[in-house]
């Protein structure tokens, strides 16, 4: 009898539930002691944020705004040149805090905005907002000067997409934690790490004095591609006096090239709202190329050169045909083939945030 007692007990159904809350909590405690910021509900606060940021939308269209998370607001914006501040709210330090100061403040960070939350402890409240930085479209962001620039000085936290399904939490003492939320196995590389790989390819042909600022340019410009989740393909040419190569013939020829070298240089030297709002434009124009079906083409002096290419793989490369994956990235792969040859490099961002750049 007993024997049989066991086994029903064995084949009873298994009944269990499963949060993805726990395991972020128990990522987040040894993050938080790193970068010596304490307390119990800063956890609940982050692991809010980030459950609730990853699919935030309004009027059914995804939103990727920046959240920075602070103590001391006034020590925060003396660090940041040109900065400004508005304040939208304050509210007690729980979820529901958050998830207004979410519906209220992601339509609006956008074009250099970020949502910022600042703990009043004395209160136990959150005051939130949203603030900026810097005079032009070179100017570095809020986020890139406080956890890039090294000041490790002024505790924060910053939370961010790198792509549609994963957010990062970063650190200003350089420590960071990847969230990975979709079903596809996560990237091996760090995909924004990819981009500015891919970045300083382009721009080796670039005067030194504008080479940094291009790169930064165009990893803005790549990485909103990558949260986008849309995807796309780009080849950098090999040769500067070359036209375009014959195996990218068949796209739309910009005539003239779009130079963004010269574009860059010309707002540092003059520092202009005309030459600020001219970048400005070819950002917006480079970004619908990177968005169009097809493959951006770059050059060696960091111009873009064609859009909308497509390419016919030759039979004779069975392999590459063979390979899994979807048409952009067989055509990824017969890109590589060419580096080296017509091609000095080629970059693929997949919907599903993987980014692998091939090249020198």
């Amino acid at each position: 009898m007993r024997h049989k007692h066991q086994e029903s007990q064995a084949e009873r159904p298994m009944s269990q539930s499963v949060s993805i809350r726990n395991d972020l909590g128990k990522s987040l405690g040894p993050f938080l002691r790193k970068e010596k910021i304490v307390g119990r509900k800063t956890k609940d606060v982050l692991i809010s944020v980030v459950c609730q940021l990853v699919h935030h939308k309004e009027e059914g269209q995804q939103l990727f705004p920046e959240i920075l998370l602070f103590d001391d607001l006034t020590s925060i914006l003396k660090s940041l040149p040109n900065s400004e501040h508005v304040v939208v709210g304050v509210g007690p330090m729980v979820p529901e805090s958050l998830t207004l100061a979410l519906k209220r403040c992601a339509p609006l960070a956008q074009w250099g905005w970020s949502i910022y939350l600042t703990r009043m402890r004395e209160e136990e409240k959150v005051e939130y907002g949203l603030l900026r930085c810097g005079l032009t479209a070179l100017s570095l962001s809020a986020s890139e000067l406080l956890f890039h620039e090294g000041h490790g000085a002024l505790p924060a936290i910053l939370i961010s997409h790198v792509s549609q399904s994963t957010i990062q939490v970063s650190g200003a003492h350089g420590n960071s934690l990847r969230i990975h939320f979709g079903a596809v196995e996560e990237p091996r590389d760090d995909p924004v790490k990819v981009i500015k790989r891919f970045c300083a390819s382009v721009v080796r042909g670039v005067p030194i004095e504008v080479r940094e600022p291009v790169s930064n340019f165009y990893s803005r410009l790549l990485s909103a591609v990558l949260r986008s989740g849309h995807g796309c393909l780009v080849a950098v040419l090999s040769r500067k006096k070359a036209g375009v190569s014959q195996l990218l013939k068949d796209g739309v020829v910009i005539n003239p090239a779009l130079d963004v070298a010269s574009k860059v240089s010309s707002l540092l030297r003059y520092k202009s709202c005309e030459y600020d709002t001219t970048l400005r434009a070819a950002a917006a124009l480079i970004r619908g190329m990177l968005i169009s079906d097809g493959i951006t083409v770059f050059g060696p002096d960091g111009s873009v050169r064609v859009y909308n290419v497509f390419v016919k793989i030759p039979k004779r490369l069975d392999a590459i045909a063979g390979k899994p994956g979807g048409a952009r990235r067989r055509a990824f792969e017969f890109l590589c083939s060419r580096v080296g040859r017509e091609l000095k490099g080629s970059l693929i961002i997949s919907q599903d945030g993987h980014a692998d750049f091939r090249g020198v």
